[in-house]
């Protein structure tokens, strides 16, 4: 049996993992984990930075943009993690200064505070059923958990809504801004700008921070070789190469997801094969390609499609 000195092409958190069975290796393959890079530290400082200016009148926000599987909701879990606070025994209050909220699919201001309220557990939601309740709860319980950021992921599903929804909704997110001092982050596809443009005192808040597509270069090469640590493969993986790189990228598109998807199945299949690495040759099974592919186009198809409508 190998000891786990002798996986020292592994960082030392995979080494112990890297002894187990062949299954249990693939499980662990396929949990979703966090992949350390340059760009999302970067992004990552910017959201910081939002997080740390004091409350004010005039709050400074972000709309943080990406293709769909880029890893946008991966990156603001990260920082609502980054910035929790343990339970206060003193209180009795779980305080959550970054709250995340899914957008809801209609964009109207009972769905929006069902969803804070369900963000952050308060219990019975659904039972509450007047709008004025609603939002004097929920802007109760932002107040006592010290909610210093609220993140809106999939902001872009605002465009779905009427103009009278649309125009009613970015007023609440005005307000809800003005009234709790707190940092506003939306979440979404490039097109989630066209959700700013017809209010020019929201839109003149916001700063545009993007994830963007992968190309070739040194931040491409470090998240591949940074990928391939993660993975429990038993022997050293020959993945410093360009042309491996450039078949990365061209299959999946640059996204995240896509190249996600293609190194861990052929982890996978390294396993199963006995091989137990990836080289270039790795990435000719058609298998590895199944459904990979730049996702969300027609999605942001349908979404250029209704802002067209809405400003016509």
């Amino acid at each position: 049996m190998a000891t786990v000195d002798e996986f020292a092409h592994l960082p030392m958190d995979v080494r112990p993992i890297a002894r187990l069975e062949a299954e249990a290796r693939i499980a662990h393959i396929l949990t979703e984990r966090w992949i350390q890079h340059a760009t999302v530290d970067r992004l990552l400082g910017y959201l910081q930075e939002a997080f740390d200016q004091p409350p004010r009148e005039r709050m400074e926000n972000l709309l943080l943009l990406g293709e769909s599987g880029m890893g946008k909701t991966m990156l603001i879990r990260k920082f609502e993690r980054q910035n929790a606070v343990s339970f206060d025994e003193a209180t009795g209050v779980q305080h959550r200064p970054v709250v995340v909220v899914l957008m809801p699919p209609q964009p109207t201001e009972s769905e929006f505070f069902h969803r804070v309220l369900e963000s952050i557990e308060a219990p019975s939601v659904r039972y509450w059923s007047n709008g004025g309740q609603l939002r004097t709860s929920a802007i109760r319980l932002l107040r006592e958990i010290g909610a210093r950021v609220l993140v809106i992921d999939e902001i872009n599903s605002v465009l779905v809504g009427s103009p009278r929804q649309q125009r009613l909704f970015l007023q609440l997110l005005r307000f809800l801004s003005n009234d709790l001092r707190l940092a506003l982050v939306g979440v979404g596809v490039p097109e989630a700008r066209h959700a700013l443009l017809s209010d020019t005192q929201l839109r003149s808040r916001f700063s545009d921070i993007e994830l963007p597509l992968w190309t070739l270069g040194d931040d491409l090469r470090d998240f591949v070789t940074r990928l391939v640590w993660s993975l429990p493969l038993r022997q050293p993986s020959p993945v410093d190469s360009a042309k491996l790189r450039a078949i990365l990228v061209e299959r999946s598109g640059g996204v995240t997801l896509g190249i996600c998807k293609a190194v861990e199945r052929a982890a996978m299949a390294a396993i199963r094969s006995g091989r137990e690495r990836i080289e270039l040759a790795s990435f000719d099974d058609p298998e590895i390609w199944h459904g990979v592919a730049a996702p969300g186009r027609g999605t942001r198809s349908q979404l250029r499609g209704i802002a067209v409508a809405r400003r016509a």
